[in-house]
């Protein structure tokens, strides 16, 4: 370890530097030229899980910040191809300064999500997908993240499916975890990635005690089912592409187990309301398989308002 650096300012230097391998004329260009394709096997998994975001953007046009959305912007453009205004953040903005040349996108800013430079409320919505797990100090970017929210923050994340309501779901993950040991896998509880991180997961009951703590009334879960296979950034949706039929078939094995109740989902998308959602809000997140949990005031809060 280098002397006098901490942990958490390492893995954000790491993060950081992953990105230049795929700049123009970098070892990894012509994988990351695959994130703009939009008819590749890795762009339908991530359309899934955008598709969570559209309650939202069927209000009036909504402002934005991505986190994490270094991948040339990909999350922002979604949300601004359906409707909302988004600028694309990132700890590194190699890839984001290529997508606003290319007209990929329109804006961006440099940004380390546990410091954000903008001021309270900046945007209606942030939202963060895929990135939270890599953050060394999760929480500190999850309260920025709130703070420069006016309506509320939206993750889609890994899902911590060692923290569940259901007995019967938590002796199913380890029957399952049994079975994955002989063949040499396992739902890692202790799960690193190769840039260095440990890998963050989220659950329902973790950011119910975030939304309390901040007397924060309402809280919106969904969980998402998914799969990457090797080499999905280069196939083709097609219904011939054998990965694809694979990427499918395990989504629909994991959808069976969580509707057996012996499994949960391997995805969760979160949204912490800072305001009370309309009515019509909520039928939609309903009407899409969300959850949405209203959570009871402080009753000793000296102003019982949110802060």
């Amino acid at each position: 370890m280098v002397k006098n650096k901490k942990y958490y300012e390492l893995n954000h230097e790491d993060n950081a530097r992953h990105y230049k391998n795929y700049i123009h004329g970098g070892k990894d260009e012509a994988h990351a030229k695959t994130w703009l394709d939009p008819d590749t096997v890795d762009a339908w998994r991530h359309r899934r899980m955008y598709s969570a975001l559209n309650p939202l953007l069927k209000d009036e046009r909504t402002t934005w910040l991505t986190i994490g959305d270094g991948r040339f912007g990909t999350d922002s453009r979604y949300i601004c191809e359906n409707g909302g205004d988004a600028t694309a953040s990132d700890i590194d903005d190699s890839l984001l300064q290529e997508a606003v040349t290319s007209g990929f996108i329109s804006k961006f800013s440099k940004e380390n999500a546990e410091s954000l430079s903008f001021e309270d409320g900046s945007f209606d919505y942030v939202f963060c997908k895929e990135s939270y797990h890599h953050f060394p100090r999760p929480m500190l970017a999850l309260y920025e993240m709130l703070r420069v929210a006016s309506r509320g923050v939206v993750l889609i994340e890994p899902n911590d499916r060692y923290i569940s309501y259901s007995t019967i779901r938590n002796i199913g993950t380890s029957v399952i975890n049994r079975l994955l040991s002989l063949v040499g896998r396992s739902i890692d509880r202790f799960s690193f990635e190769e840039f260095g991180n440990y890998v963050y997961s989220i659950s329902q009951r973790e950011l119910e005690k975030v939304a309390l703590g901040m007397n924060y009334r309402y809280l919106a879960f969904k969980g998402i089912n998914d799969s990457y296979q090797y080499g999905v950034e280069f196939e083709k949706v097609s219904e011939n592409a054998s990965l694809f039929r694979k990427v499918k078939f395990k989504i629909f094995l994991q959808n069976v187990l969580v509707k057996l109740r012996i499994s949960d989902t391997v995805l969760a998308a979160a949204i912490i309301f800072k305001q009370s959602p309309t009515a019509e809000l909520v039928s939609r997140l309903q009407k899409d398989g969300f959850t949405v949990v209203e959570l009871p005031l402080n009753p000793y809060s000296h102003s019982g308002k949110r802060e």
